[in-house]
């Protein structure tokens, strides 16, 4: 009869290999649907679309207490080049603002913004992330073979076990590699606590490794 400890294990193993099971379907259907997109977009012509669009903000400086002209931000008037398409943007002060502190007005504009000027960085953004969901399936794919064997297992220490963590650590790799190039620096943390995952398996298979030696001594 198995150790109370070993079908806890055994249960915690059957439900995160359901769990990766509906993870995986998800991933896959977001991998065909991002591929799907990224093809559509790239079949789409430059000049098949155009946006135009206008925004507008305020800006309240809370002077109370303070001189009128202690704190001041300049008005100003610029077009911007975007994506091949003029942005324009104001900022300016409502004079007639009759309310506490100092009211500033933001206006923001785009005109004929052309699909093809931001094409590449929508195609390329659509593949990106069907690039990340397929590292995210790699490494859902050997969770899976984690879960089963725990599901399974009369012991945690058990060579399948150990192979089957071993494997998980390593494909967690090109996660933490692609989360690295994507995202710099932003990234690291990712890369970092990928590498603290894979210090504990390593940690574990250790402690097996004393564990089956103990075994043989007695």
């Amino acid at each position: 009869m198995k150790d109370q400890t070993i079908k806890n294990i055994n249960d915690l193993g059957k439900i995160s290999r359901i769990i990766v099971i509906i993870m995986k379907i998800a991933v896959i259907v977001g991998i065909v649907c991002t591929i799907i997109a990224g093809v559509a977009l790239c079949l789409i012509k430059g000049d098949a679309l155009k946006f135009s669009g206008f925004a507008d903000g305020e800006i309240v400086l809370d002077t109370e207490g303070l001189p009128k002209n202690f704190i001041k931000i300049d008005e100003s008037h610029e077009t911007l080049k975007w994506f091949g398409s003029e942005m324009k943007v104001s900022l300016a002060e409502d004079k007639e603002h009759s309310g506490d502190g100092q009211l500033y007005k933001l206006d923001a504009s785009v005109d004929a913004l052309e699909y093809g000027d931001v094409k590449p960085l929508v195609v390329g953004g659509c593949f990106c992330i069907t690039a990340f969901l397929a590292v995210t399936m790699i490494a859902l794919i050997f969770g899976e073979k984690l879960a089963k064997a725990l599901e399974k297992c009369d012991s945690p220490f058990e060579d399948s076990v150990m192979k089957a963590m071993g494997n998980f650590g390593k494909s967690l790799i090109p996660m933490a590699v692609f989360m690295v190039v994507l995202r710099g620096l932003s990234g690291v943390s990712t890369f970092l606590a990928i590498l603290v995952v894979l210090l504990f398996i390593q940690v574990f298979k250790y402690g097996a490794k004393l564990q089956k030696e103990s075994d043989e001594t007695l």
